[in-house]
């Protein structure tokens, strides 16, 4: 009964793992629980009561974020997912002990997030990043990426569970629990001293990161401009009523910004929208805009395509040069949930400048970590990273947009649409916050926030050279673990010997 409890515990913490309202530590403590859930029920009663367990614990963190139908699939898939890791160290780690035995467990949730994250929602709302506070911890994703750190997250549990087992006695286990402690102080003292003796250092350059009026992309929305072939005077009609009055406010507040100092300004996405057919009277007036004033302007438009059926819009991101001249002119690679966009190449540009070589991608596809890790192996100082959000993932989503930064020893500018704009340099550390979205008033709040950023970042092993080589040795790790223990299971059978690796170690307590 004792261990029911601890589903129940655990249970508790989930919805604060990951996506919305997340507790760091519980990250941690959450599978400590779980595992010892099931590793003292057995197997036919633990496997779907904890699948149940995980999908609960999605539901609640996807509230108000997707539809009720849409909560009910991607809940149901993650208790599926969540159930493998905790399946495999009851069917491999029970036939391992020792240190081997402690390693099935976050072997297999790396596995499991990396080939998740080959699908089409990435990296979004993984553990890891609800770890983006922790300085220290955090530079070991410029090493490993994201995996490294997953796999020390979830390394504790079975670990804590190994102690668990006997009594906390040390000596019993005590060869699994010195190597995750000497592991985790290396990380922590490593990073620490990467922090120390290793900071931004040098030039610096003003960046203005301008998200739209939010009166004026409220009426736009309250409009409900549907898909689909219009004339050329129904589509002048509505740009005038709907989309020039935040255009115009963001061309004001861009010639602002740039006499304030700003070098580089970069609007959120979808900032403007527009039709195609006349997508290049925008262009043209951003063009004018940078070029008087000297500046890098990176616009961010949404163009309506004339077609009813999705997908009928482009989502992109244009940089102009102080010259005038468009430099790149981005399409949104990932297609998320309901945008609806043509998906572009995959190709992430990048442009060197006097403040450093910059880089660009569109909110989402910062979940990719392949497709960002291009900006880091082009040697990317700064990636412009504009954004249109709801409130229920503004934060998941900007918590992955710093581990790509890290990861690839780059700045991050992310100003977001209907979102929290932030800005953090190549170690993560926070170097704007803008929540007005939320919290101003509509009609008089100005959604610019205006950073410093170093123009200089760090080329990392991670980005160089590592990729995502500890994923790829998780897999081949589990897969060595699974043939060690069918070895094993047979040469006992052979010779009739029992296996006291699967004579359970203690108590359900």
């Amino acid at each position: 009964m004792r261990s029911w409890l601890w589903l129940l515990a655990g249970t508790a913490l989930l919805p604060f793992t990951f996506l919305q309202t997340t507790i760091p530590l519980a990250a941690w403590v959450a599978p400590v629980l779980l595992l010892r859930f099931t590793r003292t029920t057995r197997a036919r009663w633990a496997l779907p009561a904890l699948a149940v367990a995980v999908a609960v614990g999605a539901a609640i963190s996807f509230r108000g974020a997707f539809p009720g139908d849409r909560i009910a699939i991607l809940a149901a898939g993650a208790g599926v997912l969540g159930v493998v890791p905790y399946a495999l160290d009851g069917l491999l780690g029970r036939r391992l002990s020792g240190l081997p035995r402690t390693l099935v467990f976050p072997a297999a949730d790396v596995a499991v997030g990396f080939l998740f994250s080959t699908g089409d929602m990435g990296t979004m709302g993984h553990q890891a990043g609800t770890q983006v506070g922790n300085l220290p911890l955090l530079q070991s994703v410029s090493v490993t990426g994201l995996w490294g750190l997953a796999f020390l997250m979830a390394w504790t549990a079975p670990v804590c569970n190994e102690l668990w087992e006997r009594g906390f006695a040390l000596r019993a286990a005590g060869r699994s629990a010195v190597i995750w402690v000497c592991s985790l102080a290396a990380v922590l003292l490593l990073g620490g001293a990467r922090l120390a003796f290793d900071p931004p250092t040098g030039s610096t350059v003003r960046v203005a990161a301008l998200a739209p009026n939010r009166a004026a992309d409220d009426a736009a929305a309250a409009a409900r401009i549907k898909a689909g072939p219009r004339s050329a005077a129904e589509r002048a009609e509505l740009r005038r009523r709907y989309y020039a009055p935040a255009l115009d406010d963001l061309l004001d507040r861009t010639v602002t910004a740039a006499r304030s100092g700003a070098r580089i300004v970069t609007w959120s996405e979808a900032a403007v929208f527009d039709f195609v057919e006349d997508g290049a009277a925008v262009v043209a007036q951003a063009q004018a805009v940078a070029r008087a004033e000297r500046i890098y302007l990176q616009i961010g438009v949404v163009y309506r395509l004339p077609r009813e059926r999705s997908p009928n819009v482009e989502i992109r991101a244009i940089m102009i040069d102080p010259a005038g001249a468009v430099v790149w002119n981005y399409l949104k690679t990932s297609t998320p949930l309901s945008d609806g966009n043509v998906p572009g190449p995959g190709v992430v540009p990048t442009i060197d400048t006097p403040y450093g070589r910059l880089a660009t991608a569109i909110c989402f596809d910062a979940n990719f970590m392949p497709l960002i890790r291009q900006a880091g192996q082009a040697g990317a100082d700064i990636l412009l990273l504009p954004s249109s959000d709801w409130a229920q993932v503004t934060d998941a989503l900007a918590q992955q947009a710093v581990l790509r930064g890290v990861e690839n020893g780059m700045s991050v500018v992310r100003p977001a649409r209907r979102g929290t704009s932030m800005a953090v340099d190549h170690q993560g550390r926070m170097i704007g916050y803008e929540a007005s979205w939320f919290t101003g008033d509509a009609r008089t709040t100005d959604h610019t926030m205006t950073v410093t950023v170093p123009i200089h970042g760090r080329p990392t092993p991670y980005s160089q050279w590592v990729g995502d080589a500890v994923a790829w040795l998780c897999l081949t790790g589990l897969l060595a673990m699974t043939v060690a223990a069918a070895i094993r299971r047979f040469r006992r059978t052979a010779t009739a010997e029992p296996d006291r690796a699967t004579e359970p170690a203690l108590s359900a307590g």
